[in-house]
This record gives structure tokens, sequence and C-alpha cells, in this order.
């Protein structure tokens, strides 16, 4: 009996140790992944790049050019909200980021340009409030767009 309980031990190891060797994890090439992501955000694909990018960072959190990207795709489909967390995502990895810096600058004040236009909504006419903020938004919209007049 002694022998059957040792015996059925073993075979339980070995199988374990079998099926544990058999089920191993595909390689996965980072760099193939970023040449696809690059090619579709360069071709206008988004959400396929996106979707690249994402994997890509779930595999290596840790990359900002692939955060950036990101920023950059949520900047241009209008996910400011996540444009500005992918941006200072990348600034915490890479301080000296420069055009991470710029674009999270450009998408708050894109934001802030929303909210005036919501306010626009809500505010009298003749209130001293909105004056102001008519001026702050054709100073955003000067900047936004370059234009110096």
């Amino acid at each position: 009996m002694k022998y059957i309980y040792i015996g059925l031990l073993v075979l339980l190891f070995s199988g374990c140790s079998s099926s544990h060797s058999q089920q191993t994890e595909p390689k996965v090439n980072l760099v193939e992944i970023e040449n696809r992501a690059e090619a579709a955000y360069l071709a206008g694909h988004l959400d396929m790049a996106e979707g690249l990018y994402r994997q890509l960072i779930k595999l290596k959190d840790s990359y900002p050019p692939a955060w950036f990207r990101l920023g950059n795709i949520y900047t241009r489909t209008n996910r400011l909200d996540a444009a500005i967390s992918a941006y200072q995502r990348c600034i915490q990895l890479d301080v000296e980021h420069d055009k991470a810096w710029y674009n999270l600058a450009i998408a708050r004040m894109r934001q802030a340009t929303e909210v005036l236009i919501e306010a626009q909504k809500h505010l009298d006419e003749n209130s001293a409030g909105k004056t102001q903020m008519d001026e702050l938004f054709i100073q955003l919209m000067r900047l936004q767009t370059g234009k110096k007049d």
C-alpha cells in the first residue's frame, strides 16, 4: 500500500511538471509591436495604433515613447482627460520629454477652451464675468491657432 501511495505521488508530481513545461508563453517582440503601432499611427489608423500602443504599454509600462504616442492619439480623438494622463505618465518616466510637456500644455488649453465655450451657454450677456471670459477665449484661440491679430 505504501508503494502504491508513493507511486501515485510520483505520477502526480511528474504530471504537474510536464504540463507546466508544455505551457510556454509565446515570445513577444516589442520592437515589432512598436513598428506596427508607429506605421498605423503615421497612416492615420488611430484605432489600430491605439490598440498596439496599449498592448506595448501592457508589456512594458515604463516606456515613455508609447505613452507619448498614446497621448497624441487621445488628443487627436478629443479624449483630453486620457491624453493628459498619458502625457503625465510620459513625463513621470522622462521628465525632460519636451514634446510631452508642450502637448500637455496644449491639451490643458483645449480643456480651458471647452470650459469657456460651455460657460457661454450659461452666462448673462451683460455680465462682467462674460466679458472677461470672452477675452480669455479670444486669447486662447489666438494661442491655439498661432494668429497674432
